[in-house]
């Protein structure tokens, strides 16, 4: 990513975004059949790089819908699929 821009923070939807525009620029240029062995392999490598980037800004934007969930619902064991902590011995919910 050459462009004059800074690039985006990682793991932001602007880094997710412009790393999934390169990615698709990428596929597409290898799909072409015109590149080169050697520079197939460069492509390559830099493709799992900018699916690694993509990876990490999922994995942000997961973490913070929980915590958002988690913050709104104010129950984390709700947020978590955890079913409450009871006192009973009674294994009937009800």
């Amino acid at each position: 990513m050459s462009d004059e821009t800074p690039d985006p923070a990682p793991g932001t939807p602007a880094d997710f975004e412009a790393s999934l525009e390169a990615l698709e620029s990428l596929v597409a240029r290898m799909e072409s059949g015109e590149l080169g062995l050697e520079q197939s392999l460069e492509e390559f490598q830099q493709g799992m790089q900018l699916v690694d980037r993509c990876q990490r800004a999922l994995d942000e934007a997961q973490r913070r819908m929980e915590a958002l969930t988690t913050e709104t619902s104010g129950n984390p064991e709700a947020a978590s699929g955890t079913p409450p902590a009871t006192d009973d011995d009674d294994p009937v919910p009800f």
